[in-house]
This record gives C-alpha cells, sequence and structure tokens, in this order.
C-alpha cells in the first residue's frame, strides 16, 4: 500500500515537472503574439546588462540599465538567422553562450565612454585620495600648533 502511494507521488511530481518544462519551452521568450521575442543577454554589473531581443525580422541589441538603449539594430536575413539558432540552440544547454558573448563584445559599444568613466573613477579616486591626505595633515598641523601652545603657555606660568 505504501509502496503504491510512493510511485504515485513520484509520478505525479514527475508529470508536474514534465509539464512545466513543455509549459516553459513553448512560452520561453514570446510576448505580443510571437511579433516580440528575447532571445537572451549577457550581464554587465549590477543592475546592467545587454539584451537581444527579436522583433519581427530585426534583431536589436539593447543595453539594459538605468534606461533602456539601442546600441545596434540587424538587419541582414543571414546573420539575424545565424544569431536566433544560435540562441535558441543554446537554451537548454548554454554551450554556444560564450560566441555571443564574444559576439557582442565585438560591438561599437561606447568605448569612449567607458574609458571616459574609467577616467573619471580614476580621477575621483585621486581626489579622494588627496582630499584623506590634506585631511592627515591638518590633522597633524592641528596637533602640532596645540603642542606648541601648551609649551609656550608652560614657559609663560615659569
Amino acid at each position: 500500500m505504501i509502496v503504491k502511494v510512493i510511485f504515485f507521488l513520484v509520478l505525479i511530481i514527475l508529470l508536474f515537472f514534465v509539464l512545466m518544462k513543455y509549459i516553459a519551452k513553448k512560452n520561453k521568450g514570446t510576448m505580443f503574439g510571437n511579433s516580440i521575442r528575447s532571445l537572451g543577454g549577457v550581464p554587465l554589473g549590477q543592475n546592467k546588462s545587454i539584451q537581444i531581443v527579436e522583433i519581427g525580422h530585426s534583431l536589436f541589441v539593447v543595453g539594459v540599465g538605468e534606461n533602456i538603449q539601442l546600441l545596434d539594430k540587424i538587419n541582414d536575413a543571414d546573420e539575424v538567422a545565424y544569431i536566433s539558432e544560435l540562441l535558441t540552440s543554446s537554451e537548454d544547454d548554454r554551450v554556444g553562450f560564450g560566441a555571443i558573448s564574444k559576439w557582442i563584445s565585438k560591438l561599437p559599444v561606447r568605448k569612449k565612454e567607458i574609458e571616459e568613466e574609467v577616467e573619471i573613477t580614476s580621477s575621483f579616486q585621486q581626489v579622494f585620495h588627496d582630499r584623506l591626505q590634506r585631511v592627515s595633515n591638518r590633522n597633524k598641523d592641528a596637533h602640532e600648533w596645540l603642542s606648541d601652545q601648551k609649551q609656550t603657555d608652560r614657559l609663560n606660568d615659569e
């Protein structure tokens, strides 16, 4: 009796997982009929990523962060078919995902802005370091001045 209950419990759980996999695969990335489909993306950092979206017969490479920005539009039918096939075939096993990362990294992703951000960050670090040095120097000067004042006060008392 207990064996039958366990068998049917396992069977029901297995059917549930198979049904969920089927539903997830069927509805994967489809919105608004079949006109818009998200093919995948590459995370770049906290709350930032690059996504590939198929709208009609075109692919759009979109940067997603605080705002959404169009990076590239791909209209070439061969390239659209190649990228779509590469992304949809690698959904389950993620084998070809590295190739997509390499392809996306070749896109002109505003390298100047990234370099400027690095310069700003490094200059911020430099300014921050300079300010810390000034504060520590100011503290040293204040301690020296106070010790000098104590010595002159002691000399005046004598």
